[in-house]
């Protein structure tokens, strides 16, 4: 109980400076409704006393696996872009497209290339990926099966 009239009399006395600080004018009634608000939630503290008025607390395990998620969309989103991207410089193929953890593309496949040898140096250049991590899947019905 002795707790309760300390926190009711230190809301009272922050009301009543923040009161006299104030200087005249349009601000001075949102301050005085902002105080009688925390003078109200202190006066009915005990009435709410089984409800936590607190804002959730996060533990680092939760925020590390938000970033984890948060970094899977984003690391998908960037594979998606790479495909996009072989796709629209050569309409004619399918690209799949593996990046790893920090977004690097580790292999780029491409099916249907119509000019595979422009699809690889392509790749090479604008996606730094390595040569050797550069599958192209020959066009059905294509020459030289």
């Amino acid at each position: 109980m002795a707790e309760y009239i300390r926190a009711l009399g230190a809301a009272v006395i922050l009301a009543a400076l923040t009161d006299m600080l104030v200087p005249e004018g349009s601000f001075r009634g949102y301050c005085r409704l902002a105080c009688g608000f925390v003078v109200l939630s202190a006066a009915l503290s005990p009435i709410l006393g089984g409800a936590d008025l607190t804002l959730p607390s996060y533990t680092a395990a939760d925020t590390e696996a938000a970033e984890a998620e948060a970094r899977a969309r984003v690391l998908l989103q960037h594979k998606s872009n790479l495909e996009d991207i072989i796709e629209a410089a050569f309409p004619d193929c399918e690209a799949h497209v593996e990046v790893d953890s920090e977004g690097g593309v580790k292999s780029v496949t491409v099916e249907n290339a119509s000019d595979p040898d422009a699809v690889r140096a392509y790749a090479e250049r604008e996606l730094g990926a390595e040569r050797s991590n550069i599958e192209i899947i020959e066009a059905e019905g294509a020459a030289g099966g």
